[in-house]
């Protein structure tokens, strides 16, 4: 073997592991977090996020999460809603009225 193929191929073991990771530590699209709010609640007026995923303990687990909070109605029958969502998946973890 030449050094440049020894080269590709250490670079290849080097670069598989770091893809890997990085597929599963990246963080979900703000728009799959937004698509599973509308699929609980009717007329939703506003959605706010908090982009900066946070650590949670649920059920003696640590999580990051994405908080955010999502009005629901119009005017004064608008209620507010405080939500947490996995931030890996998008899934709505725990929804609390505000």
């Amino acid at each position: 073997m030449s050094k440049r193929q020894i080269f590709l191929v250490i670079s290849l073991f080097a670069l598989i592991p770091f893809l890997i990771w990085f597929k599963v530590f990246r963080t979900v699209d703000a728009q799959k977090i937004i698509d599973n709010l509308h699929l609980q609640f009717d007329k939703i007026s506003f959605v706010s996020l908090d982009y900066q995923p946070g650590e949670r303990q649920l059920l003696g687990m640590k999580s990051k999460v994405i908080n955010g909070v999502v009005h629901v109605g119009e005017g004064s029958e608008t209620a507010k809603y405080q939500f947490s969502a996995d931030a890996y998946t998008g899934e709505i973890m725990e929804i609390t009225n505000q």
